[in-house]
């Protein structure tokens, strides 16, 4: 009787230790490094980029904070006073890629954009609840100049805006 409890002691404490192990394994997989490939792919961004108009001068300054995060400061100045101003972090989480905005005077809290698709000259982020913009696209024009888009809905109508940028000086 005593070996038949043994046995079963022996059996239970293996299977329990096994299923330790692949749980510390999925634990350390799911916890994995992240893949930086998303992020490696938007460095492009880097740098000072602007776009002078008869409306103003629009400015994009973008930064690598780490091997996770890029961060950068847009604004729009005109006839010397700054009508734009917004801080954005590109973050890298685990698989994702979120495009986070901080809008002076718009939203109380900073506006999350998923990375839904990108190559080597394109990045689409996109937040459907936000009202707008629902899109963010950058595109690589060159090596010296990027396109910027926002769109969504206003009132049931598409809309658009786009922003050409040439890089500029540090």
């Amino acid at each position: 009787m005593i070996r038949y409890f043994t046995a079963a002691f022996l059996i239970i404490t293996t299977a329990i230790s096994c299923n330790t192990t692949n749980e510390k394994k999925n634990n350390t997989e799911s916890s994995a490094v992240p893949d930086y490939t998303k992020l490696e792919q938007a460095s492009w961004l880097l740098g000072n980029w602007e776009n002078i108009s008869e409306d103003g001068a629009a400015t994009e300054n973008w930064k690598k904070e780490n091997d996770s995060t890029f961060k950068a400061e847009s604004f729009i100045i005109a006839e010397e006073d700054t009508v734009f101003y917004e801080k954005v972090t590109l973050q890298l989480r685990k698989d994702t890629l979120d495009f986070v905005v901080s809008t002076r005077n718009q939203n109380e809290a900073p506006v999350s954009f998923r990375l839904v698709n990108s190559n080597e000259k394109t990045l689409v982020f996109e937040n459907p609840q936000h009202d707008f913009p629902t899109k963010i696209t950058y595109n690589k024009i060159g090596a010296d100049s990027i396109y910027a888009e926002i769109s969504g809905t206003v009132n049931g109508s598409e809309r658009k805006e786009g922003f050409p940028f040439k890089k500029s000086a540090p």
